[in-house]
C-alpha cells in the first residue's frame, strides 16, 4: 500500500517479480500542495493553484522548465522570445498586470531565486505548484505577479542508494521557413517599379539571371543537442540525501560556432536528523553557463539581412578573402544603406558571456512541543556574470551605416583618416563582469492543533532580505593584430583584456593601446516584512484561510516604504454534506478568495534624485575649455509608492467515478492600481540630457477578467493498459482603464525605421496595434477621385480609410489611427494524451492559440530589398487584386504601418510526440538495473497557422511590444533519442 491509494492483496505464488497498479484512494489523505511556507493537503486548499507531477514534466521531454510548462498549467502562458540557445522566455500567470516585469517569483525548496527558473534541470523536479490568485500575498510584494513554487527531489530515510541517468541526443532543424521571391519573381517586381516610376529595365533578360541566392537556406544548418544528467539518493536512519549533476550543450541552426549554449549544473540537498526534535535541512545548487550568440533578431541580425537581400547576389565574391570584403559579396546600396550581407556580420560578431551561480539555503527546524515547529533558515543567490566583445574592422560596402572603418584610395582600410602620419581607426574590444548577491533570513513558527472536529494551524515569522550589485565596465582599442583578419578568434579568446581579476581596470591590458572608457555602478535594495496566516477546516468541509504580510521596501522613499497585503479565501467541501449523495461524485468544492498583493520592480534608487556628469547638461565653459561638472540626471519623487493589485478568484473542484475524471474552474477579477510609470516630462527640468532619465510616477490601471479551467481524465483497463488525457483552457480579457501621462497612452513596437506599432492606452488591451485601417485597394482613377484625399494616391495603392470623417486621410497625426489588431490571445489551450501498453509508453501534447494577431515587421521596403511571395499576388491591374498593392517605391504610402501589415497569429502546435520502450524487470534484473527506458521524441513538430512569419507565438518582454515580429530567431524543430536508466 501508499499513501493516497487503496490498500491491495496479491497472490505471489511462485512468480519471482509482481506487477501492482496501485488504485488512487479519493477519500484518502490525497495529494499534498506546497503553498509557501508549508504544505496543505489538496482537499483543504481554498486558494486557486495549479500543480504539475514530475511525471508530467519529463514527459514533454523539455530542455527547459518554462518548455513544460507551456500548454500544461491552466491560467499560465508561455512564450519564447527567441529559438536561439539559451534564450529566455516569457512567464506570464493571469495575463499581463503591469507595463513592466511581469515575471513571477520562482522559489525553489523554499529559497527565493528571483525570476530565472532556468537554472533548474527539469530532471531534478519532484513537483511544481503555482499559485495564481492572492494566496500568493503570503510572499508580499515579491509575489505580485504569482508564484511558481518547485520541489526539487530529496533522498528519503532508510533508502539504500539509488542511482538515475537520463540521457538524450537531439539534432535540430528550423521548423519553418519565409517564403521569399526567388530570382526571377524579383526581378520581375524589381522590373514593374521601375516602370512604374518611368525608368528602365534593370533587368531586361530575366533568362540570363547570373544568381538565384536563397539566403536562409544558406544560412540554416541542423545541429545538436546533448544533455546528460546523473543523481543519486538515498538516506539512512537519521540523514536522507540527494545529489544530482547535469550537462546540457545547444548549437544553434545559425553559425553554430558563434551561437551557441552549454550549461553545467550540480545540486546536493541535504537533511539531517541532529535529534529526535532538531532537523538540519541544506540545499546547494551552482550552475555554470557558457553563452555565445550574433543579433538574434530585429534591425541589424543575420536574419534581417536575409530576408531583405537581393536572390540575385551571391554570398562569397569569388576573391581570397585577404582584401576589405574578406571574401563577402556587398549588398548594393539600393538594398538599403543598412542591409548587408548576413554571413560577412556572422564573422565579424565575436559575444560570449559566462554566468557562475551559487544558491543555497541551510535551515535549522525543532520541534518545541507537539504541533509547534520552530524554523529559521538562511539563503543566498551569488552571480558572477562576465561579458567579452570584440569588434574588428568591419566594411560591408560603400555608404553602408554599419561599417566602421572607410577605404583609402587603394583599396584598403583607411586607418589614418586624418592623413597625419598617427593611426585613429581602431578595432574594439568591451568587456564587463557584474555580480549580483542577495540574501534571505527568514524565521518563522507553524502551529497545528486540533480541538475535536476543528482543526487550525497557524504561521507567524519575519524576512529580512537584501539584493546587491556593483558592475564594472570597459572599452579599450587593440593594436596588435588589430588588421589581420586571422587574429581575431585569438585576440577574442585571450583572457582579461580590460578586467582584472581584482574587478579593477587592467593597467597593463595585453594587446590593448588604451582603454577609452572605464565605469562602474553599485546598487542595492532590501526589505524587512513580518507575515502571518492562519488556516481552519471544521471535519475538512468547511475551509478558512487569512493571511498578511507587512512589507518595507527600500525602493521607496519614507513616505509610502510600508505596505499591507492581506488575503482571505474559504471553501465548502459539499460532498462531504450528511445530504449529499451523487452517484459518481467523489468530491465536491467551492471556493473563493479575495486579496492585495504589491509590486516594486522598478530598481534600485528611483524615488530620489540622482546627479549625472560628463553629459552636456554638466557642461561649461571656462576660458573657452569646457569643464565637466554633475546636472541633474533623474528627478526625485518622494511620494511614489506601491504598485497594487487587487484579486477576486472564484472556483470550483470535481472529482468524479473513482477519480477517473479531475476538473477545476476558475473565474478571477485582477485590477491594478498605481501602476508605476514614466512619462515624458519637459526638458527644462534637465532630464532628457544624455544618461538622464524622467522620474517613475503612479499612473495608471489595467484590469484583467478570465476563466482557465483543467480537465484530466485516467483509466487503466487493466494492469497493464492505461490511457490519460488532460485538457486546459486559458481566457483572459485585458484593458488599461487609466493611463495618467500628458498623450493619454504609451506608444511601443517598431514598423519600417521609425514607426510605432502599438499603444497602452485608456480603455484598450495593453500592447493594441494602432495604424491605419484599410478598405481594400484603389482599382482605378475614379475610386481615388471619389475617395477622401489621400496624398499620392494611385490605382493600385492601399486604401485608407478616413476613420475621422473630415474627408482627409491624415498620414502625419493620429485622427485616423485606430485599433487593428490585439496581440493577447482570446484563448489559449494546452492538449495532453498518454498510453501505457504494456512495456511501451506513448504521449504527445499540443498547444493552441486563437485570436493573438502578430505585426510582420521584417520587411525592408526599398525597391531592391526582396519581397515575400505574399506580393507575387499584388495589384497589376484593374480587378487583379483587392488585398495587395501594386509594386512601387519606398515613396509610396503603400508601406505606412496599417492592418495590411497585421495577421492572425492563431495557431494549433503539437509541442510533442513521444514513444518509449522499457525493459521487462526479468531482463533488466538480470544485469543489474532497476529500471531501463529507451525512446525517440520529436519536439515542436508541426505547426498550423495562417502567419507567414517563423514563429506565431512572438514574444516580448516588453508588453507595449508584443507580437511585434522583426524576425525572430525561429524556434526549432527538435528530433531526439534518450535513455532513461535507474539502479
Amino acid at each position: 500500500s501508499y499513501l493516497g491509494y487503496l490498500t491491495q492483496e496479491v497472490q505471489v505464488q511462485n512468480r519471482q517479480s509482481v506487477n501492482v497498479v496501485l488504485t488512487p484512494d479519493v477519500q484518502a489523505l490525497g495529494e499534498v500542495v506546497v503553498i509557501g511556507y508549508g504544505a496543505q493537503r489538496k482537499e483543504l486548499v481554498s486558494g486557486a493553484y495549479t500543480s504539475l507531477s514530475s511525471e508530467a514534466i519529463v514527459e514533454n521531454n523539455p530542455t527547459r522548465i518554462e518548455e513544460a510548462l507551456q500548454g500544461s498549467a491552466a491560467g499560465v502562458q508561455v512564450n519564447a522570445n527567441s529559438g536561439s540557445p539559451g534564450s529566455s522566455y516569457n512567464i506570464r500567470i493571469r495575463g499581463i498586470t503591469t507595463n513592466g516585469n511581469n515575471s513571477p517569483l520562482v522559489i525553489v525548496d523554499g529559497v527565493n531565486i528571483g525570476t530565472d527558473i532556468s537554472v533548474i534541470d527539469p530532471n531534478d523536479i519532484e513537483r511544481m505548484d503555482i499559485i495564481k490568485d492572492a494566496s500568493s500575498a503570503i510572499y508580499g510584494v515579491q509575489g505580485a505577479n504569482g508564484v511558481i513554487l518547485i520541489t526539487t527531489k530529496t533522498g528519503k530515510n532508510n533508502r539504500k542508494t539509488k542511482f538515475n541517468y537520463n540521457s538524450f541526443f537531439s539534432f535540430q532543424e528550423a521548423a519553418h521557413k519565409i517564403k521569399l521571391m526567388d530570382a526571377t519573381e524579383y526581378a520581375v517586381y524589381v522590373n514593374e517599379t521601375e516602370i512604374a516610376d518611368g525608368n528602365s529595365l534593370p533587368y531586361p533578360n530575366l533568362g540570363n539571371l547570373e544568381y538565384n541566392t536563397d539566403w536562409q537556406d544558406k544560412l540554416f544548418t541542423t545541429s545538436p543537442l546533448i544533455s546528460h544528467s546523473l543523481s543519486a539518493t538515498g538516506g539512512s536512519e537519521k540523514m536522507n540525501y540527494s545529489v544530482s549533476g547535469t550537462y546540457f550543450t545547444q548549437d544553434g541552426i545559425i553559425a553554430s560556432d558563434k551561437s551557441n549554449y552549454e550549461r553545467w549544473t550540480v545540486k546536493n540537498n541535504l537533511g539531517v536528523n541532529l535529534t529526535d526534535k532538531l532537523q538540519l535541512n541544506t540545499f546547494l545548487l551552482y550552475t555554470n553557463v557558457k553563452r555565445r550568440t550574433i543579433p538574434e533578431s530585429g534591425r541589424g541580425s543575420a536574419l534581417y539581412y536575409a530576408l531583405n537581400a537581393s536572390p540575385l547576389t551571391p554570398v562569397y565574391d569569388g576573391t581570397d578573402g585577404s582584401g576589405p570584403s574578406r571574401g563577402f559579396s556587398y549588398i548594393s546600396t539600393e538594398q538599403g544603406t543598412e542591409i548587408i550581407n548576413p554571413f560577412a556580420l556572422i564573422y565579424n560578431t565575436y559575444n560570449e558571456t559566462k554566468v557562475n551561480r551559487f544558491t543555497g539555503k541551510i535551515e535549522l527546524a525543532y520541534e518545541l512541543i507537539e504541533g509547534l515547529k520552530a524554523t529559521s533558515r538562511f539563503n543566498f543567490n551569488y552571480s558572477e556574470v562576465y561579458y567579452r566583445g570584440y569588434s574588428p574592422l568591419q566594411y560591408y560596402g560603400p555608404n553602408k551605416v554599419v561599417n566602421n572603418v572607410t577605404l583609402d584610395g587603394t583599396g584598403n582600410f583607411d586607418i589614418d583618416r586624418n592623413d597625419d602620419g598617427d593611426r585613429d581607426v581602431y578595432s574594439t574590444v568591451n568587456e564587463n563582469k557584474q555580480t549580483y548577491y542577495d540574501y534571505t533570513w527568514e524565521s518563522f513558527f507553524d502551529y497545528t492543533k486540533s480541538f475535536g472536529d476543528h482543526n487550525f494551524n497557524m504561521l507567524v515569522g519575519t524576512s529580512i532580505r537584501s539584493e546587491q550589485y556593483k558592475g564594472i565596465f570597459g572599452s579599450g582599442y587593440l593594436v596588435n593584430g588589430a588588421d589581420s583578419w586571422s587574429s581575431n578568434a585569438y585576440l577574442f579568446n585571450t583572457q582579461s583584456f580590460i578586467i582584472d581579476d581584482d574587478d579593477t581596470p587592467n593597467g597593463d591590458p595585453q594587446d590593448i593601446q588604451q582603454t577609452t572608457n572605464s565605469s562602474s555602478g553599485i546598487g542595492e535594495d532590501r526589505w524587512y516584512s513580518i507575515f502571518g496566516r492562519l488556516q481552519y477546516d471544521f471535519k475538512g468541509k468547511y475551509l478558512f484561510s487569512g493571511m498578511l504580510r507587512r512589507d518595507a521596501s527600500t525602493r521607496f522613499g519614507p513616505n509610502n516604504r510600508v505596505g499591507y497585503f492581506p488575503s482571505f479565501s474559504a471553501g465548502w467541501v459539499l460532498s462531504e454534506e450528511s445530504f449529499f449523495n451523487v452517484n459518481g461524485i467523489d468530491k465536491l468544492k467551492f471556493r473563493g478568495s479575495w486579496g492585495i498583493t504589491g509590486n516594486d520592480k522598478i530598481g534600485s534608487y528611483r524615488w530620489v534624485g540622482l546627479l549625472q556628469g560628463a553629459n552636456a547638461e554638466a557642461a561649461y565653459p571656462f576660458a573657452d575649455v569646457l569643464s565637466y561638472g554633475n546636472a541633474l540626471g533623474s528627478l526625485a519623487n518622494p511620494d511614489l509608492q506601491w504598485e497594487t493589485n487587487y484579486q477576486t478568484n472564484i472556483g470550483f473542484d470535481t472529482t468524479l467515478f473513482n477519480g477517473m475524471f479531475d476538473l477545476s474552474v476558475d473565474y478571477y477579477i485582477k485590477k491594478t492600481e498605481d501602476l508605476l510609470l514614466t512619462p515624458e516630462v519637459s526638458g527644462v527640468l534637465g532630464a532628457s540630457a544624455g544618461g538622464s532619465s524622467p522620474p517613475i510616477v503612479n499612473a495608471g490601471t489595467i484590469e484583467n477578467k478570465g476563466i482557465d479551467m483543467s480537465l484530466n481524465f485516467k483509466y487503466a483497463f487493466s494492469e497493464n493498459i492505461s490511457i490519460g488525457l488532460g485538457y486546459n483552457l486559458t481566457s483572459i480579457k485585458n484593458k488599461a482603464l487609466e493611463v495618467n501621462n500628458a498623450a493619454g497612452f504609451i506608444s511601443g513596437g517598431l514598423f519600417g525605421l521609425n514607426q510605432s506599432t502599438s499603444r497602452f492606452q485608456t480603455g484598450l488591451p495593453i500592447g493594441v496595434f494602432y495604424g491605419l485601417k484599410t478598405d481594400g485597394v484603389f482599382q482605378n482613377q475614379a475610386q481615388v477621385d471619389a475617395h477622401a484625399a489621400q496624398a499620392g494616391a494611385q490605382p493600385g495603392d492601399l486604401r485608407y480609410v478616413d476613420v475621422d470623417g473630415d474627408g482627409v486621410v491624415e498620414f502625419g497625426s493620429s485622427d485616423d489611427l485606430t485599433v487593428i489588431g490585439n496581440p493577447i490571445p482570446d484563448v489559449t489551450m494546452g492538449f495532453n494524451f498518454n498510453l501505457d501498453f504494456y512495456q511501451f509508453d506513448f504521449s504527445t501534447s499540443l498547444y493552441a492559440s486563437i485570436g493573438n494577431d502578430v505585426t510582420r515587421s521584417y520587411e525592408r521596403f526599398l525597391t531592391y530589398s526582396n519581397k515575400s511571395t505574399l506580393y507575387l499576388d499584388r495589384w497589376t491591374g484593374e480587378g487583379t487584386s483587392n488585398t495587395v498593392p501594386r509594386a512601387s517605391t519606398n515613396a509610396s504610402n503603400n508601406f505606412l504601418f496599417s492592418d495590411f501589415y497585421v495577421e492572425d497569429g492563431s495557431y494549433l502546435r503539437i509541442q510533442n510526440i513521444q514513444l518509449g520502450y522499457t525493459l521487462p524487470t526479468s531482463i533488466s534484473e538480470k544485469i543489474g538495473i532497476d529500471n531501463f527506458r529507451l525512446y525517440v521524441a520529436v519536439n515542436n513538430a508541426f505547426t498550423f497557422t495562417k502567419y507567414k512569419g517563423y514563429n506565431p507565438d512572438v514574444s516580448n518582454a516588453d508588453p507595449v511590444s508584443a507580437g511585434v515580429d522583426l524576425g525572430q530567431y525561429p524556434q526549432t524543430r527538435t528530433f531526439t533519442t534518450g535513455i532513461n536508466v535507474s539502479f
